[in-house]
Protein backbone atom coordinates (compact mmCIF):
# COMPACT_ATOMS: atom_id res chain seq x y z
CA UNK A 1 0.00 0.00 0.00
CA UNK A 2 2.48 2.73 1.00
CA UNK A 3 4.95 1.67 -1.70
CA UNK A 4 2.19 1.98 -4.31
CA UNK A 5 1.18 5.42 -3.03
CA UNK A 6 4.79 6.61 -3.14
CA UNK A 7 5.12 5.33 -6.73
CA UNK A 8 1.87 7.09 -7.71
CA UNK A 9 2.98 10.41 -6.21
CA UNK A 10 6.37 10.14 -7.92
CA UNK A 11 4.75 9.38 -11.27
CA UNK A 12 2.34 12.31 -10.88
CA UNK A 13 5.26 14.66 -10.10
CA UNK A 14 7.02 13.43 -13.23
CA UNK A 15 3.82 13.85 -15.29
CA UNK A 16 3.52 17.43 -13.99
CA UNK A 17 6.95 18.21 -15.45
CA UNK A 18 9.52 17.49 -12.75
CA UNK A 19 12.75 16.50 -14.53
CA UNK A 20 13.87 14.14 -11.75
CA UNK A 21 11.53 13.63 -8.79
CA UNK A 22 13.50 10.60 -7.55
CA UNK A 23 16.03 12.62 -5.54
CA UNK A 24 15.56 12.25 -1.81
CA UNK A 25 17.27 13.58 1.29
CA UNK A 26 18.82 10.68 3.18
CA UNK A 27 19.47 11.36 6.87
CA UNK A 28 21.98 9.14 8.65
CA UNK A 29 23.74 9.32 12.02
CA UNK A 30 26.95 8.08 13.53
CA UNK A 31 26.94 5.46 16.26
CA UNK A 32 27.05 8.39 18.70
CA UNK A 33 23.98 9.99 17.09
CA UNK A 34 25.64 12.87 15.20
CA UNK A 35 23.29 13.48 12.22
CA UNK A 36 24.17 14.10 8.59
CA UNK A 37 21.99 14.39 5.50
CA UNK A 38 22.68 14.19 1.79
CA UNK A 39 20.65 13.97 -1.39
CA UNK A 40 20.72 10.58 -3.11
CA UNK A 41 18.70 9.18 -6.00
CA UNK A 42 16.18 6.39 -5.62
CA UNK A 43 17.25 3.64 -8.01
CA UNK A 44 14.24 1.38 -7.59
CA UNK A 45 11.16 0.97 -5.44
CA UNK A 46 10.37 -2.69 -4.87
CA UNK A 47 7.37 -4.27 -3.13
CA UNK A 48 9.09 -3.98 0.28
CA UNK A 49 12.30 -1.95 -0.07
CA UNK A 50 13.72 1.20 -1.67
CA UNK A 51 17.12 0.91 -3.38
CA UNK A 52 19.80 3.58 -3.67
CA UNK A 53 23.51 3.59 -4.49
CA UNK A 54 26.47 5.57 -3.23
CA UNK A 55 30.26 5.44 -2.92
CA UNK A 56 31.67 3.00 -0.38
CA UNK A 57 34.11 5.44 1.25
CA UNK A 58 31.72 8.35 1.80
CA UNK A 59 30.67 9.59 5.20
CA UNK A 60 27.10 8.45 4.47
CA UNK A 61 28.15 4.87 3.62
CA UNK A 62 30.35 4.63 6.71
CA UNK A 63 27.53 5.88 8.93
CA UNK A 64 25.11 3.35 7.44
CA UNK A 65 27.59 0.54 8.17
CA UNK A 66 27.90 1.50 11.84
CA UNK A 67 24.28 2.66 12.40
CA UNK A 68 21.72 1.24 9.95
CA UNK A 69 18.87 3.49 11.16
CA UNK A 70 18.00 6.18 8.60
CA UNK A 71 15.27 8.47 7.34
CA UNK A 72 14.37 9.59 3.82
CA UNK A 73 12.53 12.78 2.89
CA UNK A 74 11.02 13.20 -0.55
CA UNK A 75 9.70 16.68 -1.41
CA UNK A 76 7.29 16.91 -4.36
CA UNK A 77 6.93 20.68 -4.88
CA UNK A 78 4.63 20.58 -7.91
CA UNK A 79 2.01 18.75 -5.82
CA UNK A 80 2.87 20.38 -2.48
CA UNK A 81 3.41 16.91 -1.04
CA UNK A 82 6.07 15.28 1.08
CA UNK A 83 6.88 11.65 1.92
CA UNK A 84 9.01 10.76 4.94
CA UNK A 85 10.19 7.16 5.35
CA UNK A 86 11.86 5.90 8.53
CA UNK A 87 13.57 2.55 8.81
CA UNK A 88 16.82 0.64 8.48
CA UNK A 89 19.18 -0.16 5.64
CA UNK A 90 21.04 -3.27 4.58
CA UNK A 91 23.87 -3.38 2.04
CA UNK A 92 23.22 -5.14 -1.24
CA UNK A 93 25.22 -8.24 -2.08
CA UNK A 94 28.18 -7.98 -4.45
CA UNK A 95 26.16 -9.87 -7.06
CA UNK A 96 23.34 -7.30 -6.83
CA UNK A 97 25.84 -4.44 -7.06
CA UNK A 98 27.38 -5.98 -10.18
CA UNK A 99 23.98 -6.47 -11.82
CA UNK A 100 23.00 -2.83 -11.26
CA UNK A 101 26.44 -1.68 -12.42
CA UNK A 102 25.97 -3.53 -15.73
CA UNK A 103 22.59 -1.80 -16.20
CA UNK A 104 24.08 1.66 -15.67
CA UNK A 105 24.77 3.74 -18.81
CA UNK A 106 28.42 3.79 -19.91
CA UNK A 107 28.85 7.53 -19.26
CA UNK A 108 27.49 7.16 -15.68
CA UNK A 109 29.87 4.24 -15.05
CA UNK A 110 32.70 6.43 -16.29
CA UNK A 111 31.79 9.34 -14.02
CA UNK A 112 31.30 7.04 -11.02
CA UNK A 113 34.70 5.43 -11.66
CA UNK A 114 36.37 8.84 -11.73
CA UNK A 115 34.94 10.57 -8.71
CA UNK A 116 34.33 7.64 -6.33
CA UNK A 117 37.95 7.11 -5.21
CA UNK A 118 38.22 10.86 -4.56
CA UNK A 119 34.84 11.43 -2.92
CA UNK A 120 35.19 13.67 0.11
CA UNK A 121 38.93 14.16 -0.45
CA UNK A 122 40.67 17.44 -1.22
CA UNK A 123 41.56 18.06 -4.87
CA UNK A 124 43.44 20.96 -6.45
CA UNK A 125 40.89 21.56 -9.20
CA UNK A 126 38.05 20.09 -11.22
CA UNK A 127 40.62 19.68 -13.98
CA UNK A 128 42.01 16.67 -12.05
CA UNK A 129 38.66 14.92 -12.42
CA UNK A 130 38.31 15.91 -16.07
CA UNK A 131 41.79 14.59 -16.92
CA UNK A 132 41.01 11.29 -15.20
CA UNK A 133 37.66 11.04 -17.03
CA UNK A 134 39.33 11.60 -20.40
CA UNK A 135 41.96 8.95 -19.64
CA UNK A 136 39.32 6.39 -18.61
CA UNK A 137 37.15 7.28 -21.59
CA UNK A 138 40.06 6.54 -23.90
CA UNK A 139 40.98 3.32 -22.04
CA UNK A 140 37.41 1.93 -22.12
CA UNK A 141 36.30 3.18 -25.51
CA UNK A 142 33.99 0.48 -26.89
CA UNK A 143 34.77 -1.79 -23.89
CA UNK A 144 32.79 -2.54 -20.74
CA UNK A 145 33.94 -0.65 -17.67
CA UNK A 146 34.62 -3.02 -14.75
CA UNK A 147 32.74 -2.34 -11.53
CA UNK A 148 34.64 -0.06 -9.21
CA UNK A 149 35.32 -1.18 -5.63
CA UNK A 150 33.61 2.02 -4.47
CA UNK A 151 30.17 1.26 -5.97
CA UNK A 152 27.73 0.01 -3.36
CA UNK A 153 23.99 -0.17 -3.02
CA UNK A 154 21.68 -0.29 -0.07
CA UNK A 155 18.13 -1.43 0.41
CA UNK A 156 16.07 0.77 2.68
CA UNK A 157 13.58 -1.26 4.72
CA UNK A 158 10.81 1.04 5.92
CA UNK A 159 9.12 0.78 9.30
CA UNK A 160 7.03 3.96 8.82
CA UNK A 161 5.78 6.07 5.92
CA UNK A 162 4.36 9.57 6.41
CA UNK A 163 2.43 11.11 3.50
CA UNK A 164 1.85 14.87 3.79
CA UNK A 165 -0.43 16.87 1.51
CA UNK A 166 -0.16 20.56 2.32
CA UNK A 167 -3.49 22.32 2.52
CA UNK A 168 -3.78 25.84 1.13
CA UNK A 169 -7.18 26.85 2.42
CA UNK A 170 -7.70 23.94 4.80
CA UNK A 171 -5.72 21.70 7.11
CA UNK A 172 -2.87 19.64 5.77
CA UNK A 173 -3.50 15.90 5.48
CA UNK A 174 -1.07 13.52 7.16
CA UNK A 175 -1.34 9.76 6.67
CA UNK A 176 0.98 7.37 8.51
CA UNK A 177 1.59 3.76 7.58
CA UNK A 178 3.23 1.68 10.31
CA UNK A 179 4.42 -1.86 9.72
CA UNK A 180 2.97 -4.36 12.16
CA UNK A 181 3.41 -8.13 11.76
CA UNK A 182 4.24 -7.83 8.02
CA UNK A 183 1.14 -5.73 7.30
CA UNK A 184 0.74 -1.96 7.02
CA UNK A 185 -1.60 -0.14 9.39
CA UNK A 186 -2.93 3.18 8.08
CA UNK A 187 -3.81 6.14 10.33
CA UNK A 188 -4.68 9.77 9.73
CA UNK A 189 -2.65 12.06 11.99
CA UNK A 190 -2.99 15.65 13.04
CA UNK A 191 -0.66 17.84 10.97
Amino acid sequence: MPFDQMQQWLQKEKDLGSPNPYNIVLATATREGIPHSKIVAIKEIRADTILFFTQRETRKAKELQENPCASMTLWLPLQQREVIVDGKVEPLSQEENERYWQDMPHDRQLMFSVYSPLSGKAIDSIRELEDERLALEKKYKDKPIPITDFYCGFKFIPAYFYFYTLGNASFSEVIRYAQSHKTWEKQMLSP
